[in-house]
């Protein structure tokens, strides 16, 4: 049967298939606007996930084809929320294919790829850059060659850095070197990638008291959350390239750091019983849409709930792991109220005036955010029977890719689950993106510039 098996003539067929696919797929790109190819690519890393980690050794035998597919989606999507317990779940090849995942998702998998693009086509390499634009909102003084450059370095020094930290914590409290060293090196991308999955059975309420997990964790999702336009405007700040911070990071800097103090605070009045470092620790959580919890939401008041759900649904930055509207559309959108209560006309913040364009996205983002909620919720009511506020919770937490589940994941049937699905990759590959790429829109057309008296908001 295997007489005339050549193993050359195997290697140069398998070469001839791969170029050929490889093609064919670069001339499907070529047929996609720019959010249609963010949200096929997505789905492409997501499918081939749930491919890999539905092979037999990645789990324990007991994982079914959906579950793994929403555990593919979870990763990818940097969620975090799980239907089964991911810790027992899964063999450590398992785990290791979610890291990855993660890490796709987290610093975006056109960054990701964008070397590979650079070996195709011209014609492909452009429609590549416009795809970036598209997938990271930066403002004018940012340059997408500095960006991807900066967010590259940091998103791996930052993690190697919260690794060297997290690994020398675990070996200091009976972890084997080995153990130490994955468990640093997963949580420290699960962290910064604002994935908020675990390797314990409780996620991190074993650690509530710790104050190197509490701290290291927070810090690294605060970093990838804030997004990489604070990162290389703060470079460029530092090497003399700019004389001022960008007002996107202000602003980024300014609401991020006030949300939490208010959260912090809301969280502490009502719910007494905890700390303030827990208190702090969830609503970095929330508002950086990283999903670890410390303490047990069945331990929360329901204000705290809400509370949660408001900085969830605000999320991270433009640009950045987080998910949600973003920091800066939520400004726009108090700016917007803020400034008609005064009778103004002009919209301002922090003394400057912001671009009439960017209000448009901000508030088409809010609205459309909402709408998909909306339908996310009702569908879960529909097909569910739990309480109404562990779905509202559940939907919240999908969409906005934050992962603090309500604890009735794995009660979802099978229906249930795939509408999860749909949400967490929705809320990954951004509300906004979604509808162009729903209605087929190029977004060809060159934004307008600011001008003189504006200051550039990403959005």
């Amino acid at each position: 049967m295997f007489a005339n098996f050549s193993w050359r003539n195997a290697w140069q067929s398998a070469r001839a298939f791969t170029h050929t696919a490889l093609r064919k797929y670069a001339m499907f790109v070529l047929r996609l606007s720019p959010s249609q190819n963010i949200l096929q690519g997505m789905l492409l890393y997501t499918f081939l996930g749930w491919i890999a980690l539905s092979l037999p050794f990645m789990d324990n035998g007991q994982v079914g084809l959906l579950d793994n597919l929403f555990t593919a989606a979870s990763a990818m999507s940097t969620t975090g929320l799980s239907s089964v317990n991911f810790a027992d779940s899964y063999t450590f090849l398992g785990k290791l294919v979610v890291l990855i995942l993660m890490q796709a998702g987290g610093i975006g998998y056109m960054t990701m790829s964008s070397f590979l693009y650079l070996s195709f086509s011209r014609r492909l390499r452009l429609r590549h850059k416009e795809v970036l634009n598209t997938e990271f909102a930066l403002p004018r003084t940012v340059r997408l060659q500095d960006f991807l450059r900066t967010a590259i370095i940091f998103t791996f020094m930052a993690e190697i850095i919260g690794a060297a930290f997290l690994t020398n914590y675990f070996y200091r409290h009976d972890y084997g070197f080995m153990q130490a060293l994955w468990y640093g090196i997963f949580h420290s991308v699960s962290a910064f990638c604002t994935a908020g999955i675990t390797l314990f059975p409780d996620n991190l309420m074993s650690f509530a008291d710790s104050k190197t997990i509490n701290i290291v964790i927070s810090v690294l999702s605060l970093a990838g959350a804030m997004g990489f336009i604070v990162v290389t405007d703060m470079f460029n700040w530092l090497v003399r390239r700019s004389k001022e911070i960008s007002y996107t990071s202000k602003i980024i800097i300014v609401f991020t750091l006030g949300a939490l103090l208010l959260a912090t605070f809301f969280i502490l009045i009502t719910n007494p019983h905890l700390t303030a470092a827990q208190a702090a620790f969830q609503a970095t959580a929330a508002m950086t849409t990283a999903g670890f919890n410390t303490v047990p939401l069945s331990a929360l008041s329901a204000g705290a709930l809400m509370v949660l759900m408001a900085l969830m649904s605000v999320g991270g930055s433009p640009s950045g792991t987080g998910g949600g509207i973003k920091t800066t559309a939520a400004t726009c959108l108090l700016a917007i109220v803020s400034s008609h209560l005064q009778g103004r006309k002009q919209i301002t913040f922090l003394g400057k005036e912001i671009p009439t364009y960017r209000l448009y996205i901000a508030t088409s983002s809010f609205i459309f955010y909402i709408f998909l909620l909306f339908v996310t919720l009702f569908l879960l009511v529909w097909t569910e029977s739990l309480p109404f506020l562990d779905l509202l919770f559940e939907a919240t937490a999908a969409l906005a890719t934050a992962g603090i589940g309500s604890g009735v994941t794995e009660q979802l049937s099978p229906l249930g689950k795939l509408i999860i699905i749909a949400a967490m990759l929705v809320g990954r590959v951004g509300v906004v993106t979604f509808g162009m790429a729903l209605l087929n829109q190029t977004d060809e057309d060159e934004e307008p510039q600011a001008p003189a008296k504006h200051e550039d908001l990403a959005v």
